[in-house]
């Protein structure tokens, strides 16, 4: 356990010293604010745009959509392409850790900035209620609050097969393409084929929608819940198979 620490503190000391990790929670943070003003700036000719009590929930399924899964697409390149073509890997495989214990710290390390994105995202959103005017109520924080830790186990699984797809490339552009390709492909497929949607957990980036709802049944939620943690078990599993065998 003190190796797999030490090696989670390593990754994630070099993950924060990169200029674009600062950059993205910078924009994290920004962008609500922004969109708050463009809202507010917007409401006297618009009445229905105004920042409102779901607006919380509304920037959480923008980044859930979107801007997480870039991130996360980014930093899997860092943490693992990047490091193969630069041969940094083959320095951390000299390390008195076995490459159960480094995998599982890049693995803890992009987890931990995926947090801390939502983190960011949570206290600027009610910032920015707050200075609205319209700060939910204690019942209403504590949905929130839900609905973020459901997105949270979404874009856990999303991870983990950004990190899975990732073992098979040792350049960054190869992956980005691949990864921006199958996204798209994953996200397009309910369209042609509805079943598709119930096996793919890149279809679950708006999952945390369905603990909102008083009309979905706990069954379904356990169902997904379920669902999610046996993809991430899967695809993080193969992952490892695949990087256990990695030549450097």
């Amino acid at each position: 356990m003190h190796k797999w620490t030490a090696a989670y503190m390593s990754e994630l000391t070099l993950l924060f010293y990169r200029r674009k990790v600062i950059v993205i929670a910078i924009f994290s943070a920004v962008l609500p604010v922004l969109i708050a003003f463009a809202l507010k700036g917007l409401e006297p000719l618009l009445a229905l745009l105004a920042v409102g009590p779901s607006f919380p929930i509304e920037m959480l399924s923008l980044y859930t959509g979107l801007w997480i899964p870039l991130v996360i697409l980014t930093l899997t390149a860092d943490l693992f392409p990047q490091e193969v073509a630069s041969r940094t890997l083959k320095l951390a495989f000299l390390r008195p850790v076995t490459r159960l214990h480094i995998f599982m710290a890049k693995a803890a390390s992009l987890a931990t900035a995926v947090g801390g994105i939502l983190v960011i995202l949570f206290i600027t959103t009610f910032v920015c209620n707050l200075v609205a005017g319209t700060v939910n109520g204690s019942g209403e924080i504590l949905s929130n609050l839900t609905a973020y830790a459901a997105a949270f186990a979404a874009m856990l699984a999303v991870s983990a097969v950004f990190v899975f797809i990732a073992q098979f490339f040792k350049s960054v552009s190869g992956f980005v393409i691949s990864a921006l390709v199958l996204y798209a492909a994953f996200k397009i497929a309910p369209f042609l084929l509805s079943s598709f949607s119930a096996f793919s957990p890149m279809n679950y980036t708006d999952w945390h929608m369905l603990w909102l709802s008083s009309y979905v049944r706990p069954g379904t939620l356990f169902t997904g819940a379920l669902f999610l943690l046996a993809s991430s078990v899967l695809f993080y599993s193969l992952g490892y198979y695949k990087f256990d065998r990695t030549q450097v």
